[in-house]
């Protein structure tokens, strides 16, 4: 049974220790149909004849017949899958270790097949890195409903209430009457915001959520980000245009479009800083080269690449060095092995040294560079010359 992605299970992968052995690293879309078995399994056998070659190249015979096996164990858990509502599916098998686990999200993945001495994790900390806890708190002037999403399900549903009056007209000498009952009413729902912004917080501590939308008309807005906690206020990303009667479905609609902008928006931004800082020598690069470079150099601290991406490279067996062409390896000089798509050892790679990954899913400055580049931990002067 495959479990949702969570930032435990991949640091359990990525601590994962064959002894030597080899772990096959599977990646697919999943799409509902009549013959949901059938289809997964026959778009995984496509992946393996497809990346054969660059997954099994350099594998001795006995390695060759160990990844054989796990695909097997692969294809046969495909064929008993029960339908799932996910539509990523990940999947890694070391037979040697009787090792076998599945995760799953609910977006695709981009079709990958890896061969490796450890779990594959770049997709997954790809999407770990796209999808955003996010907290929507509706409100009015007596109730509030506070609702969680991760990775486009929503998690946690909360609901509370304050008993506030409704605001009244009443007679009175000179309207004190009226004065005195409205400041109590004004009060009460001050009260109501309070105990409000004590719950979003308390919900903070327990889940930690990333980023806070709010619905709540203005003034009531406005006094209720007042009552909130630094920790909870820093994390408000937005508003959305939703009531206490609407419904499920379009709350969830309205929140994912409002975080899509957000990260597009996130994303455009980060891009053109990079770029700047890149041209000025500071700690950044661009172009597939220089992205190589930073990665065999161990400098690389967000990694950002295109989605869908892919060139031609080359990979050293011996000393784990990328590069663009297949010449002798310019660190140990032995012969570097032709590969593909080098972008997926790459990402591996830069993972496996503490890097993140943040993957574009919309056009960018980034596309006149081979779509990479990356964030690094120091300057690499004369890297983008």
């Amino acid at each position: 049974m495959e479990r949702l992605l969570t930032r435990r299970l991949v640091t359990g992968l990525t601590d994962f220790d064959g002894g030597g052995s080899l772990v096959t690293s599977a990646y697919l879309g999943i799409e509902p149909s009549v013959d949901f078995r059938k289809t997964v399994l026959v778009r995984f056998k496509d992946l393996v004849a497809e990346q054969a070659g660059d997954a099994f190249s350099g594998l001795t015979a006995a390695q060759r017949a160990a990844v054989d096996a796990d695909i097997e164990k692969i294809s046969e858990f495909l064929a008993d899958m029960r339908k799932v509502d996910i539509s990523g599916l990940a999947v890694f098998a070391c037979g040697a270790k009787t090792f076998f686990e599945t995760i799953g999200i609910p977006a695709a993945f981009r079709p990958e097949l890896i061969v490796s001495r450890r779990p594959a994790v770049a997709p997954l900390v790809a999407a770990l890195e796209d999808y955003k806890r996010i907290a929507v708190c509706v409100l009015d002037r007596r109730k509030g409903t506070l609702y969680e999403y991760f990775m486009g399900r929503r998690e946690e549903t909360g609901a509370f209430s304050d008993d506030v009056p409704g605001r009244v007209r009443v007679g009175g000498w000179a309207g004190w009457q009226e004065t005195k009952i409205t400041r109590n009413i004004e009060r009460q729902e001050l009260v109501h915001l309070k105990n409000a912004a004590e719950v979003l917080f308390e919900q903070f501590k327990i889940r930690g959520f990333e980023w806070l939308f709010l619905a709540a008309r203005g003034d009531l807005r406005e006094a209720f980000e007042g009552t909130l906690h630094t920790y909870v206020r820093d994390r408000l990303k937005g508003y959305l245009d939703i009531n206490m009667t609407t419904g499920i479905d379009e709350i969830r609609q309205k929140t994912m479009e409002l975080a899509e902008s957000l990260k597009a928006a996130d994303n455009l931004t980060m891009v053109d800083e990079m770029i700047r800082t890149a041209n000025a020598g500071g700690p950044a690069v661009v172009g597939l080269k220089n992205t190589l470079d930073a990665i065999n150099r161990h400098a690389v601290h967000t990694l950002v690449l295109r989605a869908g991406l892919s060139h031609k490279g080359a990979y050293c067996g011996d000393c784990g060095t990328f590069g663009i062409r297949r010449n002798g390896c310019f660190e140990c000089g032995k012969k570097m092995t032709q590969v593909d798509n080098i972008i997926y050892g790459a990402e591996e790679a830069a993972v496996a040294r503490g890097a993140t990954i943040k993957v574009l899913k919309t056009p960018s400055e980034l596309d006149r560079f081979d779509g990479i580049g990356a964030v690094t931990r120091f300057s690499l002067r004369g890297a983008n010359a």
